[in-house]
């Protein structure tokens, strides 16, 4: 797939803004997860008040530590349990089985504010607060099921977010995990590596890309979409996806460019070059008719 420099630094200035989304364009590790959540949430709540959500998750972590026995529990297990049983008993978070799928589950302001969320946003949660609570954990980016992960000099365990922060070594998390997707995918031990930062950022976005096309809110998908290129610029599905979009939204001009460069470059089976071809049509003829 060609790859223009130009793109790139249009992304930069796009999102100079988010100190943190730009960090991660620019390939940098040293990522501040909460806060980068919080910028993607500044797209659907412009008005967001982000102070307010820290505030709280400072005040989740500070809590897990003023627990009674949390100076007792001087080893992982022990302090992944403390901080499960406060987060998901006390606080009441839990996973949102019966809406899944909604876009709100994947905002951090939304997650803290109705205390539920899905494996990936309740994982980034989990995370800040164990880091407050003094813990060092990792997000594992399993297929299908978010967990997060905590090693010591014992070994590592990982934590399930969206099941009651149920702490569990590997062969446990494993079928937990291929349980969570019906046995439909296959799950190996290096499956269950730290991710890094840009592959959990991509993989929230790509979940909230799903749930607003499910919902045909396309003005939203544009905002997702367009941070999904400009963060995978290499993965040409995500340039012709931002192309279908633009189509959708009426807006031809910027789809005909990327959907020519997309059927020039990329491989694709013949269904969807027909299609594609299809849409590229449409848009020339929408061009034609603006003039």
């Amino acid at each position: 797939m060609h790859h223009d420099p130009q793109n790139v630094r249009s992304s930069m200035s796009q999102f100079a803004g988010d100190p943190q989304f730009s960090r991660l364009l620019a390939g940098r590790q040293d990522v501040d997860l909460v806060q980068l959540m919080l910028e993607l949430a500044a797209d659907a709540y412009p008005g967001l008040d982000r102070m307010e959500c820290l505030l709280e998750i400072d005040r989740l972590g500070v809590a897990c530590t003023d627990q009674p026995c949390w100076q007792l529990a001087h080893d992982l297990p022990g302090r992944l349990t403390l901080i499960s049983r406060f987060l998901y008993e006390v606080e009441g978070f839990h996973g949102n089985r019966e809406a899944y799928y909604e876009p709100r589950n994947s905002y951090l302001n939304d997650v803290l504010a109705r205390r539920t969320g899905i494996p990936i946003s309740l994982g980034i949660l989990y995370m800040a607060v164990a880091a407050r609570a003094g813990l060092k954990m990792f997000g594992v980016n399993t297929p299908g099921h978010f967990v997060v992960g905590g090693s010591s000099i014992d070994g590592t365990l990982f934590v399930d977010p969206f099941t009651n922060g149920d702490v569990l070594p590997l062969a446990a998390c494993r079928c937990r995990v291929l349980a969570s997707s019906g046995h439909q995918v296959a799950v190996s031990t290096d499956d269950f590596r730290p991710a890094a930062p840009r592959d959990i950022v991509a993989r929230v976005l790509r979940n909230l890309k799903a749930a607003y096309a499910m919902q045909n809110e396309w003005r939203a998908v544009l905002d997702v979409q367009e941070r999904l290129t400009a963060l995978l610029p290499h993965v040409a599905q995500e340039r012709r996806d931002l192309a279908l979009v633009y189509l959708r939204l009426g807006k031809p001009l910027q789809a005909v460019p990327m959907l020519h460069d997309y059927l020039e470059h990329a491989t694709c089976a013949c269904e969807e070059r027909a299609a594609l071809e299809l849409s590229m049509r449409a848009a020339t003829r929408m061009v034609a008719e603006m003039n």
